[in-house]
């Protein structure tokens, strides 16, 4: 019994490492995702940003301020903002932020629209307002790349092209958030890594783009049943009905996210990833479990063989520092090795207390508001 637990053991980290070449090599030699070529101002389509705002009064001005700055023109611009029934600030800040900017407009989101609840409630009305040939879809935590716009439309050059969606990562400079910010940065490229390989997963809710035939295809999140991830669903939704999506990995349509700043609150958002997670098809969850399985498989063998234990783990931190470099290196954006070891210990307490928080009878947080699920 205690052989076969040994050989079982080893064989998922074996597996486990297999993954993980597999995702190194997918980044490394598929596809460019950069455009071929620019398109000018008169190509450029006409497009809406959707921005759903519920008590957002540290983050909301630094998100504004990024989209106005966009490299785009402005007589081709529609921004569209919906304040979630904020009880903050959150109102005024918009309100004085956009004034003499015609291109800005709030929407108050007082009522619900068909099945939709929450942010997908705040998006379905704001779609409803958008005249845009496509749909860029952001939250008020995130600071936008400059040229996002403009290089994300590219590729719709597909009449079939449904969703584009792009990496976010954050951006922090407290302990906490450099954890996120490679934690974000690993899961990117696995989302990434796989989707070049045809296991498509989902968009990033944060950073995606969908065409409006595409959308109103589906009928819109009021014709939806409700998720508390939204963009899953709608990701979902698109591709049942034979449209196109795709992960693209490009320096210019990386957007930067605020940092959860208590445990409490990120065991709420691992909670909510995982309930959307249910509805991913059986290899992602196959995945999921590999990934889970990886720290008591490797307490089982170092019990029988701590130096194959010690080596496989080396291995293990090898790999996924490479995978992280690789992401940062394509992004340009700073290399963290400084704090490589100590996610090491973010990600294994991360994963354990995700795992014994998501059974846990508690109702899930959310944009403070409560959800039974």
């Amino acid at each position: 019994m205690i052989k076969i637990l040994f050989d079982f053991s080893v064989a998922i980290l074996c597996l486990y490492t297999l993954v993980q070449l597999i995702n190194i090599f997918s980044l490394l030699f598929f596809e460019n995702d950069k455009p071929e070529k620019e398109l000018t101002d008169d190509e450029l389509p006409f497009v809406s940003i959707l921005i759903a705002a519920r008590n957002e009064e540290h983050n909301i001005i630094n998100c504004l301020k990024t989209i106005a700055q966009l490299n785009y023109p402005i007589n081709k611009l529609q921004v569209l903002i919906g304040n979630d029934q904020s009880n903050d600030n959150t109102q005024q800040l918009i309100e004085s932020f956009i004034k003499n900017k015609p291109q800005f407009s709030l929407t108050n989101i007082s009522e619900t629209l068909g099945k939709a609840r929450g942010k997908a409630n705040v998006l379905a009305q704001l779609a409803h307002k958008a005249t845009g040939e496509i749909f860029l879809i952001t939250d008020a935590d995130i600071s936008v790349n400059k040229n996002w716009a403009r290089e994300i439309v590219y590729y719709f050059n597909d009449h079939q092209m449904a969703i584009v969606s792009g990496i976010t990562i954050v951006e922090d400079k407290g302990t906490m958030g450099r954890m996120q910010e490679i934690d974000w940065m690993y899961f990117m490229g696995l989302l990434k890594g796989f989707a070049n390989l045809g296991l498509n997963c989902t968009a990033v809710g944060n950073n995606m783009a969908i065409h409006k035939n595409a959308y109103w295809d589906v009928g819109g999140y009021e014709n939806m049943d409700f998720s508390v991830t939204e963009d899953y669903k709608l990701y979902k939704e698109v591709r049942k009905r034979g449209w196109q999506t795709k992960n693209i990995l490009n320096k210019n349509v990386i957007n930067k996210s605020a940092a959860i700043k208590n445990f409490y609150q990120l065991m709420h958002q691992r909670k909510r990833w995982l309930i959307g997670a249910r509805e991913l098809p059986f290899y992602w969850w196959l995945l999921f479990a590999l990934f889970g399985a990886f720290a008591p498989a490797i307490v089982v063998v170092f019990i029988w063989n701590y130096k194959l234990a010690l080596i496989i783990y080396f291995i293990k931190l090898a790999l996924q520092s490479v995978s992280v470099y690789i992401l940062q290196n394509k992004m340009e954006v700073s290399k963290t090795f400084d704090y490589l070891i100590s996610y090491e210990l973010y990600s294994i307490t991360v994963a354990l207390s995700t795992q014994v928080f998501y059974f846990f009878p508690v109702r899930l947080q959310w944009k403070n508001r409560s959800y039974s699920i």
